[in-house]
């Protein structure tokens, strides 16, 4: 799929889009294609995208939509959903929901998988959280 990403990202969220309406792999098909979008500069529809669409993902995709959707607010300069959705992520974090409860999870950025603590994603939230209110 991510050759035809490379080629053609046009077709590839036509195919996103086909894979999430039969309800095939859709906590990917909407990251990816949300990633997709963002990187043609169509960042709000994948932030109507993944709202319209999110319920339809599993529990454990929600953190990784999240992640998502603050990128695409940043991009589109939606500085207030931006927070609080950084918010909401710390509030988890302080109630123990987040990682379903583990110390450490995978993540994947650019095709590589490595750990990261509940620490790390607190540090990373908190910088771009005090970065935001700075400006």
């Amino acid at each position: 799929m991510w050759q035809l990403v490379e080629k053609n990202p046009e077709a590839a969220i036509v195919l996103f889009w086909k894979a999430i309406n039969a309800g095939d792999r859709v906590d990917s098909a909407l990251k990816d294609m949300a990633v997709v979008m963002k990187q043609l500069n169509r960042s709000e529809e994948a932030i109507e995208a993944i709202k319209s669409f999110r319920s339809r993902c599993s529990k454990q995709a929600q953190e990784s939509l999240d992640n998502v959707l603050i990128d695409l607010y940043k991009k589109c300069g939606k500085v207030d959903e931006q927070i609080e959705l950084i918010k909401r992520k710390l509030r988890l974090i302080c109630q123990g929901e987040i990682f379903s409860g583990k110390p450490t999870k995978t993540a994947r950025s650019h095709g590589k998988k490595f750990q990261v603590s509940v620490k790390q994603e607190t540090s990373r939230l908190m910088v771009s959280f005090s970065f935001l209110l700075d400006n």
